[in-house]
């Protein structure tokens, strides 16, 4: 996929500029899933033969772009990818600007020790949605990005944005609270169900015994009654 993608932006940009002095931008994947509040990391790859020549990049400015009411950019570190050429110290700054929606990673070689050149991984970002965030899709790109040759001679910059896909989480739990609903019976402690009556007899025994007791008595003296009465219009007692 990578390179397809490469070679794609080789052959639109190759005639302006030469094939050797573009920066391609690109993740390992497409797009990705996240549900609000979830968190992910993604690693940001760089491609870059340098200039013409020896023409190494010493320096580049990384900026990832983000909606802030969707995604927020909580860290950001620095990959190996300057590492690359000859030995030398790479030294990092990064400044996270959410409000903005913005987070920056400045990276250069003291010495320059002329420069790098290749691909691998520039950066790594933590992306969290937001836990407000709506259902629907997002994007993280990076084509503000700024990269500096020892020549200073300019580089153009191609990202390939990721898409982000926030998920709604609220119609899983609208099922899970109707079927919650849609039972009614309850559990006793031994662990069978019982029936709604059953329950609120349970209920009342547990509640109040005194009041079960009276409930019992009213019952039995009813029932003791309507036995009388059928008894007495068997004997002819009553009509």
């Amino acid at each position: 996929m990578l390179g397809a993608f490469l070679l794609g932006i080789i052959t639109a940009v190759g005639p302006a500029a030469g094939a050797d002095q573009v920066a391609i931008l690109s993740t390992d994947e497409d797009d990705l899933s996240l549900e609000p509040g979830e968190s992910t990391t993604i690693d940001v790859d760089l491609y870059a033969e340098g200039g013409h020549g020896d023409d190494g990049v010493v320096a580049l400015e990384f900026v990832a772009a983000y909606d802030p009411d969707g995604l927020e950019i909580t860290d950001i570190e620095r990959g190996p990818w300057l590492e690359q050429g000859t030995e030398t110290t790479v030294h990092a700054e990064g400044t996270l600007a959410h409000d903005e929606g913005t987070a920056l990673l400045e990276q250069w070689r003291d010495p320059v020790a002329g420069g790098a050149t290749g691909l691998d991984t520039v950066a790594t970002v933590t992306v969290t949605a937001h836990p407000d965030a709506p259902a629907g899709e997002t994007a993280l790109e990076f084509g503000d990005t700024a990269v500096e040759l020892e020549s200073e001679w300019p580089v153009p910059v191609v990202d390939g944005p990721t898409t982000v896909v926030i998920e709604d989480d609220e119609a899983a739990s609208g099922e899970s609270q109707s079927a919650d609903a849609a039972d009614t019976g309850t559990t006793d402690a031994g662990g069978s169900e019982r029936g709604p009556v059953s329950a609120v007899m349970t209920a009342v025994s547990e509640g109040n015994g005194s009041l079960l007791a009276t409930a019992l008595v009213g019952l039995s003296l009813g029932v003791l009654c309507a036995l009388v009465v059928v008894v007495a219009r068997h004997t002819g007692r009553i009509s």
